[in-house]
């Protein structure tokens, strides 16, 4: 009996602590409650149709923090990988100078998934964060309060999405080996991978949902190698349901790079149908890193191609590891702008997906006072 109450408490004693050191940290800037909160559509078209071409471009741009530390931020959303997060009193410094210095509040986004998925491992209260194998053997409540305490973490150094958790049901293969998934049972995955979306939700983090609309029990990794799937459209469907549990808990997913060879012989992150799948529950789509080689390779294209084919196929924001403004990367601003203003469809097709870009904005309250 004495063990029951014990493991009883421990999520209440979770949430408690996490909520006591935020408490003691003093007050920080409040968000709304996300999974509550509504856009208002008048607000969000009201900054739409101030934004230039260039803007909105912006706007679509998930990327590695620029170079610069005085240039203006036109950036959408704010990448920190690798090494960015080590010195945590330096990212704030560095996550507070670019809000300053954006006309629109970009997403400040992160990997933390647990165990050694965690881009903030050097925050004292997700060091210990497991893995999502280890939360999947969990208490509901104790996952929940796990994903609490990642989004007051993140929310103290002033990151505000994270691209987590995992929805992949993984019986077997690459994403079970490295303990990435829940588990390889959809009930499973989806009480326990909603939960830590739910946790989020609640510190005003936007969850992103991975790899849509799902890896399965496939045994190869999709970032160095062309991985394929044969699943029919009742398949693909039953893996996406599994990401669908989680809303409203959910801001967006990022799209596989996985070829569903029954939907076209590219990775999903370029496959109209894919992404407008994913669009059917209202939520963004991001791609995978666009900036890997092995992407382009796969396709039998030039990097330039792989930028023009995501926002053909329907995506909301582009995901690259390179800066914006590295002279050795490629022009993303210039690639976009030309392809907008090639046709009046491909210019409201990019009003259409900043449209979705400034909701999930205003779900969080960046756009409070616009």
């Amino acid at each position: 009996m004495r063990g029951v109450l014990r493991s009883s408490l421990v999520p209440l004693l979770l949430l408690l602590w996490a909520f006591g050191e935020a408490a003691a940290r003093g007050p920080a800037p409040r968000s709304p409650g996300f999974a509550e909160r509504t856009p208002d559509e008048a607000r969000v078209e009201r900054v739409l149709q101030s934004l230039s071409l260039r803007d909105k471009v912006g706007q679509l741009l998930l990327a590695y923090p620029q170079i610069s530390k005085e240039g203006a931020v036109e950036v959408g959303g704010v990448l920190f990988v690798g090494p960015t997060l080590r010195k945590i009193p330096a990212a704030k410094d560095r996550i507070r100078a670019a809000r300053e210095r954006a006309r629109i509040p970009p997403f400040f986004a992160v990997d933390i998934e647990g165990g050694s998925f965690n881009r903030l491992n050097r925050h004292p209260s997700i060091q210990a964060l497991p893995l999502a194998r280890e939360l999947a053997a969990m208490e509901e409540k104790e996952v929940e309060a796990w994903g609490a305490r990642v989004g007051l973490a993140m929310k103290e150094v002033g990151l505000n999405m994270n691209l987590a958790p995992v929805f992949d049901v993984a019986p077997s293969g690459h994403m079970f080996r490295n303990g990435r998934a829940f588990s390889g049972n959809p009930a499973v995955v989806k009480q326990k991978a909603t939960a830590f979306a739910r946790g989020l939700a609640k510190t005003g983090v936007a969850a992103i949902g991975k790899h849509f609309p799902g890896y399965g029990d496939l045994d190869s990794d999709s970032d160095h190698e062309r991985a394929t799937v044969d699943w029919d459209e009742t398949r693909v469907r039953a893996e996406a349901s599994v990401f669908r549990s989680a809303d409203p808990f959910l801001g967006g997913v990022m799209m596989s790079n996985v070829v569903y060879s029954k939907f076209g012989p590219k990775p999903a992150i370029l496959e109209p149908a894919l992404v407008a799948l994913a669009h059917e529950s209202g939520w963004i789509t991001i791609t995978d890193d666009v900036a890997i080689r092995a992407l382009a390779e796969q396709i039998g294209a030039e990097r330039e191609e792989v930028v023009r084919l995501a926002f053909l196929a329907g995506n909301d924001l582009i995901l690259t590891t390179e800066p914006p403004d590295w002279s050795g990367g490629l022009d993303y601003f210039g690639i976009l702008m030309k392809l907008a203003q090639s046709d009046p469809k491909m210019a409201a097709q990019l009003d259409t997906t900043v449209r979705r870009v400034l909701r999930l904005k205003d779900r969080l309250g960046l756009l409070d006072g616009m």
